[in-house]
């Protein structure tokens, strides 16, 4: 029965009962609308309040945040690591061939004929003709069954772990054709740049990561070696380097990381000589980079397979052809920078040997940690089951110095070296600069025997009064100007004192040939020829040499004075300080040539008598 069915009153208990599960008459609709609007709106102006709340915090943590990130020590640690490129992990190379003893003699004729290359430069001899009668049908399987370890898809998780593990901030990959994959396993935290090498027939470059939560890419650079010319007149480039310019997010601070991977076999001269070129364009791009983007003091991170069993060799036969060669201003990396000690980085059956490098300068970041680099059993050789490479990465944590602490180690050494007697590395002109400025407490381009007192104070070096008056009475009315400065660090700098002269004598014993205790004119135009530049003509030569003061009928020069004419040749940058130096000196007696001997002799005096080695 329905409801029309029903009394007067039965209609109205009907409608009493049905109108909360049905219809509502229009008063209620109308007060419960209101009711849910005012709820509605004090919900929102609660959570406005609470956003606001938040919002507040928020920027008091940010606030907390900068401060924390501004008195915190800037650290960065890098890793560096030859990946071994998929399309060469292959125990059939010849610097492998892992299940068969093989004698150096043996190897050297496989690698002979691995060598062997057609009219087009293409491999006359594929595996396994390159070892077919030299090896045994049985020693051919032997090596073929010793595959496991070598496979892409069995290393390339081990090496992303190996990354992950070490959690760096910077990474430099070489030997790396897997740019992509590497891409997308660190994407959750790093960004990354890739350079290929030029090598048509080489996917592999270099690659540089980033932790960007850390840093942002600034800029980059791809470079590639010119190694000489080929037989039809054209460039031959194999080896490449990629620069990065990254900066601090937390305090704006720049950083220039470079990559590279110089040219193969570190036991063979005439490649020592390609990695000499590689080397020398190396810092001129790095010269350049940095000038252009005026970062030219910025940190730099050198890291990469560098294949030189002596990195002291190659740097400093680079830097015997660039100060012989008295071109322009080179980077001070060529003269100051240092390895990160490690052991042997590459472990196989045909080497043992330490050939991937981190390098910095010290003036400028400090060592915290150096990861332990894997010391294996004898006769144990890599990749196998644990490690994923035939190289072990090198991971180094470094401190960024505070401009104080650069400004007391410039002091340092100007002071060491004019009042001192122990080796030093060279100091740039910025450098110097910074250095006269600490002495010059009041700032008037002097310095005073009060300011002199006062720095040596700071710097906790033990001169005393009476010394310090001595020191100033070396120089005209016992005051220092930043000419006689100048003047004062280089008549001291001799290349007895550069703390870099062992990469001279590794250069001269290159030159001369090993065991040798002399060297010719003609013995040294012979090896420069070797490795100069490819647009470096007779004519330059002739005046690069000339600048040793050589003569032709000249006795041969034994090391001393390999080191010493080499040094007098070009002093680091030199030739930009003269244009300088004397710019913002007020009116001064300055030095001639007379006084400059003078001052020679005063300080070597005082330093014999009076001050010792600090």
């Amino acid at each position: 029965m329905g409801c029309g069915a029903l009394t007067g009153s039965s209609k109205a208990h009907c409608v009493s009962v049905l109108s909360p599960a049905g219809t509502e008459n229009g008063a209620d609709v109308g007060n419960r609308s209101t009711s849910s609007m005012a709820l509605l709106q004090d919900r929102v102006q609660r959570l406005e309040e609470l956003t606001e709340k938040q919002a507040t915090v928020v920027s008091e943590l940010r606030e907390a945040l900068v401060v924390v990130m501004r008195d915190a020590r800037r650290t960065v640690s890098v890793l560096q690591y030859n990946i071994l490129a998929s399309y060469l992990g292959n125990n059939t190379k010849p610097w492998f061939l892992y299940g068969v003893d093989i004698t150096p003699e043996v190897r050297e004729a496989i690698f002979e004929r691995y060598h062997e290359r057609d009219a087009s430069g293409n491999p006359v001899n594929p595996w396994p003709k390159y070892v077919e009668g030299i090896l045994t049908p049985e020693e051919i399987e032997a090596v073929q069954g010793q595959d496991a370890h070598f496979s892409w898809e069995q290393r390339k998780n081990k090496v992303l772990e190996q990354l992950r593990r070490n959690d760096p901030d910077v990474i430099s990959l070489v030997e790396n054709d897997q740019q992509n994959f590497f891409l997308q396993g660190l994407a959750d935290c790093w960004d990354g740049v890739f350079h290929k090498r030029p090598r048509r027939g080489s996917p592999d470059g270099c690659g540089v990561f980033w932790r960007r939560s850390k840093f942002e890419l600034v800029a980059r650079k791809g470079l590639d070696f010119v190694d000489g010319n080929d037989d039809k007149g054209g460039e031959r480039r194999d080896r490449s380097c990629l620069m990065v310019l990254l900066r601090w997010k937390a305090c704006g601070t720049p950083l220039v990381v470079v990559s590279t991977h110089l040219a193969k076999d570190p036991d063979n001269r005439g490649q020592t000589a390609i990695r000499v070129k590689q080397v020398s364009q190396l810092m001129e791009g790095l010269t350049e980079f940095t000038s252009e983007r005026e970062a030219m003091e910025a940190p730099v991170i050198l890291m990469g397979d560098l294949n030189a069993r002596h990195l002291g060799e190659i740097r400093g036969i680079a830097r015997t052809v660039w100060q012989i060669r008295g071109g322009e201003a080179i980077h001070k990396f060529l003269w100051s920078a240092t390895d990160v000690p490690t052991g042997p980085t590459s472990i196989t059956k045909a080497r043992r040997c330490r050939i991937d490098v981190v390098q910095f300068l010290s003036s400028q970041l400090e060592i915290l940690d150096v990861a332990p680099v894997p010391v294996l059993p004898e006769g144990e050789v890599i990749p196998n089951a644990v490690h994923p490479s035939d190289h072990f990465p090198v991971c180094v944590r470094f401190k960024l110095k505070d401009s104080y602490e650069k400004h007391h180690e410039c002091a340092r050494a100007w002071l060491e070296c004019v009042a001192g007697g122990g080796k030093l590395h060279p100091l740039t002109e910025p450098e110097l600069r910074i250095a006269f400025e600490f002495f010059d407490r009041d700032r008037n381009n002097m310095i005073h025997r009060h300011g002199l007192e006062e720095a040596c104070l700071e710097l906790k070096h033990a001169v005393r009064g009476d010394v310090q008056k001595l020191l100033l009475g070396c120089f005209p009315d016992q005051q220092i100007t930043y000419a006689n400065f100048i003047r004062a660090y280089e008549v001291r700098l001799n290349h007895e004192r550069m703390r870099c002269i062992g990469e001279l004598e590794y250069a001269f014993q290159w030159f001369a040939g090993e065991n040798a205790t002399h060297i010719t004119r003609e013995r040294l135009e012979e090896a420069f020829r070797e490795i100069m530049p490819i647009d470096f003509n007779d004519a330059e030569l002739e005046v690069m040499i000339g600048r040793l003061n050589m003569k032709t009928d000249q006795e041969p020069i034994d090391l001393r004075r390999f080191c010493e004419v080499v040094c007098r040749a070009t002093f680091p940058h030199r030739d930009r300080r003269r244009k300088s130096f004397c710019q913002d000196d007020r009116p001064h007696q300055s030095l001639n040539s007379d006084s400059a001997r003078e001052l020679v002799g005063k300080l070597e005096n005082l330093n014999s008598r009076h001050i010792r080695n600090f």
